[in-house]
């Protein structure tokens, strides 16, 4: 039988994500309408104690793996490849558990991967349903201002899977995203940002997540090998300064 739309994998990674994680499979599940014979969700719930796994079983996920363990030192890398191992799509989705996807996510997005464009990611902002959300919406616009322009970011984006799976998938890295970009633009292909398709963050954000996204981003960048002066740069221009104060801690931490 001759498949008229293309199979999609969407992988879901949560650990304890009982608040938000509902929202995020009914807005996938809204978006596959179009692809429910050809399309899969796997969900991967990572250690959790909360309601998620029952949430998840609600929108009966083709694919639900329970994951009771943690081999990799940073469990959401792990998560990822697990979803992957388990993934039959030919076209890989990445969203997080906190992330809301419009109607036509897929239609919009999937034509965006032709030529050496093998990975697309969605522009993601903050739902503004505190004021610190709203502040924090408001500061996003600050990716526009950087001299380099915003980078794709992995909340919502989609990959060609054989190009997933010819770069090894997943690595045990803080940034898993930002790490197989890199990978991607080794092996000679782009991934690209489109901001013409909106994904809301649905999270709700305090100062202290705030500062702790910023460590470990700065962490993050030291490990991929990301300069300094570059890592000062995206500090200054997007009001970060934990980021840089975590790669400076990081490079005294391993200096010989």
């Amino acid at each position: 039988m001759i498949r008229e739309r293309p199979t999609i994998s969407v992988i879901v990674c949560a650990h304890n994500e009982e608040r938000y994680v509902g929202k995020c499979l009914a807005s996938v599940r809204r978006a596959l309408r179009n692809f429910k014979d050809n399309s899969e969700i796997v969900f991967v719930a990572d250690r959790c104690t909360d309601g998620t796994v029952e949430i998840a079983k609600k929108y009966s996920v083709e694919k639900l793996i329970i994951k009771s363990w943690k081999r990799w030192k940073n469990s959401y890398a792990e998560s990822l490849q697990t979803g992957l191992l388990h993934a039959s799509g030919e076209y890989i989705s990445i969203v997080d558990a906190d992330i809301v996807v419009p109607e036509d996510f897929f239609e919009k997005m999937l034509p965006l991967l032709r030529g050496d464009v093998v990975s697309v990611s969605a522009a993601v902002e903050t739902y503004p349903s505190t004021l610190i959300n709203s502040i924090y919406r408001a500061w996003e616009r600050t990716h526009e201002l950087t001299p380099l322009g915003r980078e794709p970011r992995g909340a919502a984006r989609i990959v060609l899977g054989a190009v997933l799976r010819e770069v090894g998938g997943f690595s045990d890295v803080s940034a898993p995203d930002t790490d197989l970009d890199i990978k991607i633009r080794r092996r000679g292909y782009k991934s690209v940002y489109f901001k013409g398709v909106k994904v809301w963050h649905i999270r709700e954000i305090s100062l202290k997540k705030i500062v702790s996204s910023q460590i470990s981003s700065g962490i993050a960048r030291y490990h991929l090998g990301v300069g300094f002066m570059r890592t000062l740069g995206h500090s200054i221009f997007r009001l970060r300064p934990f980021v840089a104060c975590a790669w400076v801690a990081e490079w005294l931490r391993h200096r010989p």
